[in-house]
């Protein structure tokens, strides 16, 4: 653990290009936007921006209690997930999330869809928004910062973060000004659009994420290596020759 923390200080800052340009960071790097992307088209801020709304909707008879206690249940598992983050592995959160989301998407698909044959699926459909708000702080709300930071050493971190928080906004504004239209459009089946986004980044991190918890820079890096040097050991082994370059020139 010392001599990588002594090889992460010697470590040469990296510009948000580089990280597309070398074939070290662009695996993380699409991991990292993948992530935030899971995050805000899980569908969670549409709940939030639309929650009154959709409660309406729904048949809820005080909508705003009810998003009341959506924001309820949003503080309390985020609490709850402050307890599993170092217990768990972020992989298995981050997925454990992403399947509950959709299978309360689809829950909240067909009781909205029933609702006005049988009216106690208000009460059905109530519950999957809390559930998918519940789910949604387990793992998709926290684990991608987790795990951003974790892909990268020193040297990339902060242009990975910058870019990783600009993929995140960007689909949170994408949501937030396009959730109401395609709402019109679907009527109670635009959950399902949800669902299916978050079977693909499922899918996703099941395929190419790594699991981080309690691993070094090394170890996790080690994954996406295409040779044996390690990126800490190439970037070292760079800063040493312009290091002996540059004492050179000067004898």
């Amino acid at each position: 653990m010392k001599e990588e923390k002594r090889r992460m200080e010697m470590e040469r800052k990296v510009s948000i290009a580089e990280l597309f340009r070398s074939p070290a960071y662009r695996q993380p790097i699409i991991i990292a936007m993948v992530l935030q992307l899971s995050q805000q088209l899980s569908g969670v801020n549409a709940i939030f921006y639309y929650s009154t709304s959709i409660f309406e909707k729904a048949g809820v008879e005080s909508p705003v209690y009810a998003t009341i206690g959506a924001g309820a249940v949003n503080t309390a598992f985020t609490v709850v997930s402050l307890f599993l983050v170092e217990r768990t592995g972020r992989r298995t959160l981050h997925m454990l999330g992403l399947a509950g989301m959709a299978a309360c998407a689809v829950i909240m698909t067909v009781a909205l869809a029933l609702l006005e044959r049988v009216p106690w699926m208000s009460y059905i459909s109530m519950l999957a928004i809390f559930g998918f708000v519940a789910f949604f702080e387990v793992g998709p709300g926290p684990i991608p910062w987790f795990i951003v930071a974790e892909l990268f050493s020193q040297g990339p971190r902060p242009a990975a973060m910058a870019v990783a928080g600009l993929s995140n906004w960007t689909a949170n504004f994408i949501i937030g000004m396009g959730f109401q239209y395609i709402a019109e459009a679907c009527g109670p089946y635009v959950f399902l659009i949800f669902a299916a986004l978050l079977l693909f980044f499922l899918i996703f991190t099941y395929l190419k994420v790594p699991e981080t918890r309690g691993k070094t820079f090394d170890q996790i890096s080690s994954g996406f290596r295409s040779r044996p040097a390690s990126l800490l050991d190439m970037e070292e082994k760079a800063s040493t020759e312009m290091e002996c370059l540059g004492e050179g020139s000067l004898s």
